[in-house]
């Protein structure tokens, strides 16, 4: 079983910032406010626990700086002292999200109408642009963190017959870890088994690239993705939240 530490290098990895602050323990992450993981602060060692008031103060200094609200991401790394700190100062709670894992062993190989692609296909990033709802300036941040992506990944996509892109997901593999993101379907084409054939493919494709175990994130309120992914195989590891500084302490 992976530790929460091996499962959140893996996030942090498979999904990099444009520009991170690395401060003892925590990491500060900017990427245009596109996606709240790759904009957030988090602590990746429960033991780097002091002063948290006064690194908190910082760090959103730095937020404030890039036009950004500051937000924390909570996980079971976070130390106590500082999320007592963060109720204490008001950080306002978001919806929590679940963080779920299972190993990569026998695969059904990948889909033959799933289209595999290096991430930063133009096709790719047009089809995500497109399932995201992305405006001009959020596909331009998401095309920059695909190329600045370290770790071995793909893009998979499925077609309508008028060549319309109907689900589509990024996976990335990173020190055996399995990781998926951007997985969306339209919402015209959902509960027809595009979700499970797409996650089949990727689990395959990691496989055949050195993946041993899958990790991936989800809210907590989407019981369709739930389902789908229990289905699967996944199973529940821990969940995490965010917290916003509310904009009277900003």
């Amino acid at each position: 079983m992976l530790s929460v530490a091996d499962i959140e290098k893996a996030f942090l990895a498979a999904w990099p910032a444009l520009e991170t602050i690395e401060a003892n323990g925590w990491c500060a992450r900017f990427s245009n406010g596109l996606t709240r993981r790759a904009n957030s602060i988090q602590s990746n060692d429960p033991a780097e626990d002091t002063d948290p008031g006064e690194r908190l103060d910082r760090l959103s200094a730095r937020y404030d700086e890039r036009g950004l609200s500051p937000v924390f991401r909570v996980t079971p790394l976070t130390g106590r002292a500082t999320f007592t700190t963060l109720v204490e100062q008001g950080w306002q709670s978001g919806e929590f999200s679940l963080v779920l894992q299972r190993p990569i062993d026998a695969t059904t190989g990948i889909d033959g109408a799933c289209v595999v692609t290096a991430p930063d296909e133009k096709a790719f990033l047009k089809s995500q642009k497109k399932l995201q709802g992305y405006n001009k300036a959020q596909a331009e941040t998401f095309a920059s963190i695909i190329a600045s992506l370290k770790a071995p990944a793909a893009g998979l996509t499925f077609y309508a017959e008028d060549g319309t892109p109907v689900a589509s997901l990024l996976c990335v593999e990173t020190g055996g870890i399995g990781v998926f993101l951007n997985v969306v379907t339209a919402t015209d084409r959902r509960r027809k088994g595009y979700g499970r054939r797409m996650m089949n493919s990727a689990l395959s494709w990691l496989g055949e690239n050195g993946a041993s175990q899958a990790a991936l994130q989800v809210h907590g309120v989407n019981a369709a993705a739930i389902g789908l992914y229990l289905s699967l195989g996944f199973e529940y590891r821990y969940p995490y939240h965010y917290r916003r500084k509310p904009e009277a302490s900003q």
